[in-house]
C-alpha cells in the first residue's frame, strides 16, 4: 500500500473541485492515476467548494459565540455534550466534536460546515475519476478527524464513501485457531483515512488529498455502501453502555 500525498493551493469558494484535483495530482504524481487506489478528500475543501462557510465576525465577540453555538445546533443531529463553547455531537451518524464545523484554516472570522450531499459527492467524483483514467477499480472517501475516548489527539474518520466496501463484515470466519468470529468487522474506510490523515496533518500542511495505492482488488465494488453500514445502535454502543 503506497500513499501520495497531493499539495496544492487554497482552494477558493465555489471553484471546481474535480479540475482542481486533476490539476495538482498530475502535477504531484507525474503520471496516470492507477486501478486499486482510493482518494481521500478532506471534507474542508469540499465544504469550500460548495461555500458552506459562515461569517461570525470576531470568534472572541459574545455576539460571536452564540452565533457559533447556534450554528453547532442547527447542524448537530443529536446534542450529546453541551459544555458552552464546546460541543460532543452526532451527526450523519458519527459522534464528533461540534458537528464538524472547523474553526481552524478558514479565515478569522469565518468557520466552515460539514459538506452538504457527501454520498452523492463522492459518488460522481470517483465516476468521473473513473471516466477520465478508464479505470475500473477505484474508490473516494471524505475525511475528517475527530477525538476519541480517553484518548489525545485527532484520529481519521470516513463521512462517506464510493467505490469500495467500506466496511467488512468478518463474523463467521475464523482465527488462528478455528474459532469463529461472532464479532469482527473491520471499519477500512476510517482505517484508510486515519493513513491518510498522518500526511494530511492539522495545520498548514495544504494537503487535502491523498491517493492511497496497490490496494487489494477485492476491496472495490459498484455495490453501494453507505455511512449506515458503520453505523450501530445505542444498545450495542459499549461506551454507551458503559457511561449507564
Amino acid at each position: 500500500m503506497n500513499l501520495i500525498p497531493v499539495k496544492t493551493r487554497i482552494l477558493q469558494k465555489n471553484e471546481n473541485l474535480f479540475l482542481f484535483f486533476i490539476e495538482y495530482a498530475e502535477k504531484n504524481i507525474n503520471r496516470v492515476i492507477q486501478e486499486n487506489s482510493v482518494l481521500v478528500i478532506s471534507s474542508k475543501i469540499v465544504a469550500v467548494s460548495q461555500n458552506r462557510i459562515m461569517n461570525i465576525l470576531d470568534i472572541e465577540n459574545k455576539e460571536s459565540v452564540e452565533l457559533f453555538r447556534k450554528a453547532v445546533i442547527d447542524e448537530a443531529d443529536e446534542i450529546l455534550v453541551d459544555k458552552n463553547k464546546f460541543f460532543l455531537t452526532v451527526k450523519n451518524g458519527v459522534v464528533i466534536a461540534n458537528a464538524g464545523i472547523d474553526k481552524s484554516n478558514s479565515k478569522t472570522g469565518e468557520i466552515i460546515l460539514w459538506p452538504e450531499n457527501i454520498q452523492e459527492f463522492a459518488d460522481i467524483f470517483s465516476e468521473k475519476i473513473k471516466k477520465k483514467y478508464a479505470l475500473k477499480n477505484f474508490g473516494v472517501v471524505i475525511s475528517d478527524s475527530r477525538v476519541t475516548m480517553r484518548r489525545r489527539g485527532t484520529v481519521g474518520v470516513a463521512l462517506n464513501w464510493s467505490g469500495f466496501w467500506g466496511v467488512k463484515d468478518e463474523r463467521g470466519t475464523k482465527d488462528l485457531f478455528g474459532r469463529k468470529l461472532e464479532v469482527s468487522t473491520v471499519n477500512i474506510a476510517d482505517n484508510l483515512v486515519s493513513a491518510a490523515e498522518i500526511l494530511m496533518g492539522q495545520a498548514a500542511e495544504c494537503i487535502p488529498f491523498v491517493i492511497i495505492q496497490n490496494l487489494d482488488s477485492g476491496l472495490f465494488t459498484n455495490i453501494q455502501q453507505t455511512h449506515k453500514s458503520a453505523e450501530i445502535s445505542q444498545e450495542e454502543d459499549l461506551f454507551q453502555i458503559s457511561s449507564n
